[in-house]
């Protein structure tokens, strides 16, 4: 079965039952060598890491007093085959190799042996490890504040599970009192957004196992910074119901004159009728013979001349 098909497959609920039930009857393997190798060579400590879908990075102690012209390698045994890479990275009293192309799925138990070779006689030193349980991810991605949640990406890459747990350090700036919280979901709640934090977050895949001991985290990410939210959001909702309130009061305003101006421009037209009595009764609207009806003209011109009375 493929890699990519068995990050699909592991993730039913019948397979995990499975796997929970061989691990339990066969037991777990640390990667520490206490009963398991042969401890006439000189290595010690022996520990391994997978990361990337199909990398393993294996490393060990060696003794102070091993001869320079020591020789190592490493081999993993699956099924019936064993794989071989030979070690070229060393520091002092430690010794490191790796295998880019660990054609494995993470669910079987694996041996893994790092081989001494001293006077071309080959001493090795074994170890069990279930690669699932020391499987590590890359840091989540795009960690940034978003309103009163902090948020992620997933791990980037292919990774032996599409699932993820996540753990978030939570670190009170004024304070420096800090928390760990673990999530399912890549999101955290700012709870207390009068204080102001510094977040940084870490994932492991889900495998579905109960795992004894420490879990394999991936390196934890940047660091981002929630800001203090309560003073700029008191500022915010003053301005914004100052405008409110200027806005309804200028509105009341321009309706008031608006209405005093149609007022104003609207006056109803005098009646007639009301003006003018007899007008239309008697005269049908023949505004000139109203006239001379109600104020006959004087035949002679003198009786308009006016008259100065002196006392």
């Amino acid at each position: 079965m493929s890699l990519e098909a068995w990050r699909h497959v592991a993730h039913s609920p019948f397979l995990q039952v499975g796997m929970v039930w061989i691990i339990t009857f066969n037991g777990f393997s640390s990667t520490t060598p206490e009963g398991m190798g042969e401890q006439s060579s000189s290595i010690h400590n022996l520990t391994c890491l997978f990361y990337d879908l199909n990398h393993m990075n294996c490393s060990w102690n060696i003794d102070e007093a091993t001869a320079p012209d020591t020789e190592y390698r490493l081999s993993y045994e699956l099924g019936k085959e064993r794989f071989y890479a030979p070690c070229g990275t060393m520091e002092p009293g430690k010794v490191t190799c790796h295998f880019c192309d660990f054609n494995q799925h993470g669910y079987d138990k694996v041996r893994i042996c790092a081989i001494e070779f001293q006077q071309h006689l080959p001493m090795s030193h074994c170890i069990n490890i279930l690669p699932v349980l020391f499987y590590k991810v890359s840091p989540p991605v795009n960690v940034k504040v978003n309103g009163s949640k902090v948020v992620w990406s997933p791990p980037t890459g292919d990774h032996l599970s599409l699932y993820f747990k996540y753990q978030i350090q939570i670190t009170d700036v004024d304070t420096k009192g800090s928390m760990m919280e673990d999530l399912n979901m890549p999101k955290w709640d700012i709870d207390d957004q009068s204080k102001s934090f510094s977040v940084q977050v870490r994932a492991r895949i889900e495998h579905f196992l109960q795992s004894p001991g420490d879990l394999m985290w991936s390196d934890w990410s940047d660091s981002v910074i929630t800001e203090k939210q309560t003073d700029d959001v008191m500022v915010k909702s003053l301005i914004v119901t100052t405008i409110v309130i200027i806005a309804m009061v200028l509105l009341l305003i321009f309706h008031r004159l608006n209405c005093h101006l149609l007022e104003r421009l609207c006056q109803p037209i005098p009646d007639p009728k009301q003006k003018f009595s007899g007008l239309f009764e008697n005269y049908n609207g023949e505004f000139q013979h109203w006239i001379n009806a109600n104020h006959p003209e004087t035949e002679d011109p003198k009786e308009c001349v006016t008259v100065i009375v002196e006392d």
